[in-house]
């Protein structure tokens, strides 16, 4: 049955984040559904909510189609057809919030609208869009295959207007590239078991990069009481990084492994020109790898830099500089532990071109 107007004008207005404070109404997110979690950010993400006590209830919503392995910390996992608006609304009754953690190109935009709408149907309150990207709204993003990187800009556009008319707020949380990952696994240009550097135009253009254990710690700030009130309806841009350039981490890397790096230049406007080439003749993964490239290292086309948006006092975001960042990942590696990408497939670990941009 349809609200009155008056009621849902009044839901409108109390979801949004400004107001919340002023009406002493406040949301609690306990009992989260996680959807991804077996992904290389699904499973930090809920490692960091299990930490913390206030979240009493973690459940991993599986696809009945699902053939990975291993536990997740979670509370219940539960299994759901992902094309079943009914399974999905069971799966994700009695949870106040969904957190979607569907890397790159799984992100299009009509299965996560099902999830959206099933979201609503079973009465959540808070649905927290799989972004962890840079600023996807930004015509360099637009330019990129949704094959590849999914629709994050029609999600999010359908989400502005759920909470418009009241059904639901979201939020949603950007820091640029995850710096473990891309220079270890990414296309950062760094080689470094073997102490090579491939270095993209002057290697001084300056981007937004965070490590991926400090995107799982503002996630879990976020969805806290203190917190949540001010990111409701709005994405968070963070930055974990301090000064991120090419040249920074290769001045970092020789000084943390002792060794000099043999270097090789690479024209950055001739890989974007073979780039564009490519989505010309429509294909889309060398056009994907090419301006995944130059949109991070190229002056005159880069969205890499996105400063200006950062808000990491909110999500309790303190930068670090390259050489700790760097020492942080190298130590990771050296204890074993596995930095390479999971990709869209559950329990895949090689890097694919959707999660280059990640």
């Amino acid at each position: 049955m349809a609200l009155p107007a008056l009621v849902r004008c009044t839901q409108v207005f109390l979801l949004s984040g400004s107001t919340f404070r002023e009406f002493g109404i406040k949301m609690h997110i306990q009992k989260i559904a996680i959807v991804g979690g077996k992904g290389r950010v699904g499973s930090a993400i809920i490692q960091e909510l299990h930490d913390d006590e206030h979240f009493k209830q973690l459940t991993a919503i599986l696809r009945d189609t699902s053939t990975s392995n291993g536990e997740l910390p979670v509370t219940a996992t539960v299994v759901a057809n992902f094309s079943s608006h009914a399974s999905l609304v069971a799966a994700l009754s009695g949870h106040d919030a969904v957190l979607s953690c569907v890397p790159g190109g799984a992100t299009d935009f009509e299965s996560q609208k099902l999830l959206i709408d099933a979201a609503v149907a079973a009465g959540v309150k808070l649905f927290f869009a799989s972004e962890y990207s840079a600023n996807v709204m930004s015509w360099q993003y637009a330019l990129l295959p949704t094959q590849f990187v999914g629709d994050k800009p029609r999600i999010r556009r359908y989400l502005e207007g759920k909470s418009q008319e009241g059904l639901i707020a979201w939020t949603a949380l950007n820091g640029g590239p995850f710096f473990d990952l891309w220079l270890t696994a990414g296309p950062a240009g760094f080689d470094i078991a073997n102490r090579k550097a491939t270095i993209y135009g002057t290697g001084n253009n300056l981007a937004c990069w965070t490590p991926l254990p400090t995107i799982a710690k503002a996630v879990r700030n976020m969805l806290l009481p203190a917190t949540l009130p001010k990111v409701l309806n709005r994405a968070v841009f963070i930055c974990g990084v301090n000064d991120v350039t090419q040249n920074n981490i290769l001045t970092a890397l020789e000084a943390e492994t002792g060794s000099k790096f043999e270097v090789i230049h690479a024209d950055v406007k001739k890989i974007r020109r073979e780039a564009m080439e490519a989505l010309e003749k429509d294909d889309w993964k060398a056009a994907t790898r090419g301006m995944t490239i130059t949109h991070q290292f190229d002056e005159e086309d880069s969205a890499a830099n996105f400063w200006d948006l950062v808000d990491n006092e909110t999500v309790g975001v303190t930068p670090v500089t390259v050489r700790k960042a760097v020492r942080a990942t190298l130590e990771v590696g050296r204890k074993g532990h596995d930095l390479t990408w999971a990709s869209p497939r559950e329990g895949s670990t090689s890097l694919t071109p959707d999660s280059l941009l990640r």
